[in-house]
């Protein structure tokens, strides 16, 4: 992991005593991770790209005026790293007051070196993710599916809130470079995806082919759009080219290509904030049955990442009977159910339950999970009075308390 410290040191100290008591507290950092060091007047030469995180060392007290003149420069959020000599616990808490009272959002880190380095690795990796959000591009290809009347977002507010640059595509590139696929490539994805099928259950050969057209097709889209994530309006591609893109996304995701269904651009970002902070795979899903008596949830659709998988039959598409559908069985244990949302993709929701029961059920999409839920937590005032349109996110794990603590960074 690599850290920029911004070293903030009062002129009155010793620095050279300063520095020498504080030694043994860099080496052990230094141990644990790539360091390098700035000074207040070299703010501008910190790239943030080039760094996990950014830490303002305080090393010690006295130094509260000085961070304030540098206020407008330094990165947010403000990750304050105090440790217990000259003061620069309560000079931390100062600037961290400040900092609170301008609206911002800040963090100090303190305490044994066990837990300052946890810390450390876990807002490291908080801050990291939201850079690569900053530097990614989502692609719309073609617009959200109509019935998505609640999942409609503004992208300059995104772009403004979270850094990430949201780009259309129309449909038409991919009925273009549909036929256009080498059959050498789709014979090899044909290949891949059916021999590592447990069952291939009403799909045909050519079916497979086709859907592997349209994973082609999105391969070159992704390749000239410079594109980290993408969702596509796929129910078009049912009525234009007779197949599906349950496959694309599926086999995209697997590659680290965030990819969601039907335009939903809240759910794929969901999607994204889950690969980038986490490294995990996850299952974009309807929730088809919700049994609040005894606290649990039935979640359903077409598409999942091979990856996610244990095993997985190849299928039809559950609406249309056509193209390829998979049918995934996802480990059983615990889980992350979350969805964000909003215009400007401001809300989010999260809850941690497990994954009791893969299942099938003929009127419902193809990969079918139950997650259940804690006594304590009231599923119905999410889901039947405030929920964030119809698809949420499930990830294998039990991950609330870093991603909770992501959101009350940067929502």
């Amino acid at each position: 992991m690599k850290i920029a410290l911004i070293e903030i040191s009062s002129a009155v100290h010793d620095q050279n005593y300063i520095d020498k008591s504080l030694a043994g507290f860099i080496e052990e950092l230094d141990d644990h991770f790539d360091l390098s060091f700035f000074d207040l007047e070299e703010i501008s030469e910190i790239n943030k790209d080039d760094y996990d995180i950014i830490l303002n060392f305080v090393k010690t007290g006295g130094t509260e005026q000085l961070f304030k003149e540098k206020f407008t420069e330094l990165p947010r959020p403000f990750y304050f790293l105090a440790t217990s000599l000259h003061n620069s616990l309560p000079a931390a808490m100062e600037m961290l007051s400040y900092v609170n009272s301008q609206g911002e959002i800040g963090k100090i880190l303190h305490g044994d070196m066990f837990q300052l380095l946890k810390e450390i690795k876990k807002y490291g990796k908080i801050n990291s993710a939201k850079n690569k959000i900053s530097n990614s591009k989502l692609g719309v290809i073609g617009e959200p599916s109509d019935w998505l009347i609640a999942s409609k977002v503004n992208y300059s507010e995104i772009k403004n809130n979270w850094g990430l640059k949201i780009v259309d595509i129309d449909l038409a590139e991919v009925y273009e470079l549909f036929n256009k696929q080498n059959d050498k490539e789709i014979d090899d994805i044909v290949n891949k995806f059916l021999v590592n099928a447990d069952e291939i259950v009403e799909n045909t050969e050519e079916d497979t082919r086709d859907a592997a057209r349209i994973y082609l097709a999105l391969k070159e889209i992704v390749e000239k759009y410079e594109l980290d994530a993408l969702t596509i309006r796929c129910f078009d591609l049912v009525q234009k080219l007779n197949t599906t893109g349950c496959l694309a996304l599926s086999f995209l995701n697997d590659e680290g290509i965030i990819a969601g269904c039907e335009g939903d651009v809240p759910a794929t970002f969901t999607m994204m904030v889950i690969k980038y902070l986490l490294n995990e795979e996850s299952f974009m899903a309807n929730p088809y049955k919700i049994d609040i008596k005894n606290n649990k949830i039935r979640f359903a659709h077409c598409t999942v990442p091979t990856a996610l998988c244990t095993k997985y039959n190849s299928r039809s598409h559950f609406e249309t009977g056509i193209g390829v559908g998979i049918q995934g069985i996802i480990p059983e244990g615990p889980a992350t159910v979350m969805k964000i949302g909003g215009k400007n993709l401001s809300e989010y929701y999260l809850e941690e339950g497990s994954i009791d029961l893969n299942l099938e059920n003929s009127h419902a999409c193809r990969t079918q999970i139950e997650v259940s839920f804690g006594d304590e937590i009231n599923i119905e005032n999410y889901f039947f009075e405030n929920p964030l349109g119809n698809h949420q996110v499930i990830v294998p794990g039990k991950f609330g308390e870093i991603v909770k603590e992501f959101f009350k960074i940067f929502i």
